[in-house]
């Protein structure tokens, strides 16, 4: 299975990046055009200390951010730092483009890059400002609709499903966290040929709906997934404070994409997997995992955008155990299997 895999992603990125290479580049490019378009690359074109550049962004309430937002893009080789100040490094910027453009997933227009530059400019300004942000709100939802047309994110999630035994899943009752508007619960039908029941949720009933609407393609007929007789919708509490509407071990799988990395409170989510789990039943969870605890890219990246931040390997190993999975497995940093006790 792991053999595939490496195929699969060699087959999707045009050659093997390595789990950290791959999202440095990806979030140090968000990053970057995020204070391109905020004017503090243009700002920083002569060397200014961290008060000034709180003073340019005005009113900042999350210092912490901002340190971290110009020490992670120091790391990355945009800007430079010299006693005390910071710079941008033109020749690092134009050195990060060509970085991203060496990746495939790019190639295609990369859908997200163009979403995240239209809607999140403005958002993580909100953000360094105090503002409270999270999946449902417009700009985050929008960037996540341009998510379903990615083909990145569409090889992500056949990577998990393969993860998880692909279409050995078939006739199992699949639970997918995180259905967003659609193109998640499609997949999964289409790779299972139909055969699951398929409960799509999400915490946000707007998002939801969008789900229901989505159009597929069932034995050359194009229908809605509402219509469907073996899939089922749920809208989940997005504070965590009420359990799944689902009974306990209930389903077979739980199927989740890019999600956790939103919620501090994300051990409370896998507890709930496990209690809707039956006995050896699968988790299956995309999520962005690093090895070391020193702020990354992807956490600020996630920050600036509402979330909360990556989990180390071991931190995220300790939930699920405590949750009572085993077996747990690690496919690049990304890709997460494990099994209820």
């Amino acid at each position: 299975m792991k053999l595939k895999l490496y195929h699969k992603t060699k087959e999707g990125l045009g050659r093997l990046w390595s789990a950290e290479e791959l999202a440095n580049i990806t979030y140090t490019s968000y990053l970057t055009l995020i204070m391109e378009k905020i004017g503090l690359l243009s700002f920083l074109e002569t060397p200014k200390g961290f008060e000034d550049i709180e003073e340019f962004i005005g009113e900042v309430r999350r210092r912490d951010l901002l340190r971290n937002l110009l020490e992670v893009s120091v790391s990355g080789g945009v800007l430079q730092r010299n006693e005390g100040k910071f710079r941008v490094s033109w020749d690092g910027v134009e050195r990060l483009k060509s970085l991203k453009n060496q990746i495939d997933s790019f190639e295609d227009g990369d859908v997200v890059y163009r979403a995240a530059e239209t809607y999140l400019p403005k958002t993580a300004l909100e953000v360094l400002r105090g503002a409270e942000k999270d999946r449902s709100s417009p700009e985050i939802s929008l960037t996540y609709y341009w998510h379903d047309k990615s083909s990145i994110f569409r090889l992500g999630r056949e990577m998990l499903l393969m993860l998880g035994g692909g279409r050995r899943l078939k006739g199992k009752t699949v639970l997918d966290v995180g259905c967003r508007f659609g193109a998640e619960p499609s997949l999964i039908l289409e790779h299972l040929g139909y055969d699951c029941r398929l409960i799509a949720a999400d915490f946000y009933p707007q998002v939801v709906d969008e789900c229901m609407q989505k159009e597929v393609n069932k034995d050359g007929e194009i229908r809605r997934l509402f219509e469907l007789e073996n899939i089922s919708f749920v809208t989940l509490d997005p504070y965590l404070r009420e359990p799944f509407p689902l009974d306990d071990s209930s389903v077979d799988v739980v199927y989740t994409f890019q999600v956790l990395q939103w919620y501090s409170s994300a051990h409370r989510l896998i507890e709930e997997f496990s209690r809707v789990l039956k006995r050896k039943g699968i988790l299956l969870v995309g999520i962005p995992l690093k090895e070391r605890e020193e702020v990354t890219a992807q956490d600020v990246f996630y920050a600036l955008a509402g979330g909360y931040r990556g989990f180390t390997v071991k931190e995220f190993k300790d939930m699920l155990k405590e949750a009572g999975f085993t077996r747990i497995q690690i496919f690049r940093l990304s890709f997460v299997k494990a099994k209820k006790r």
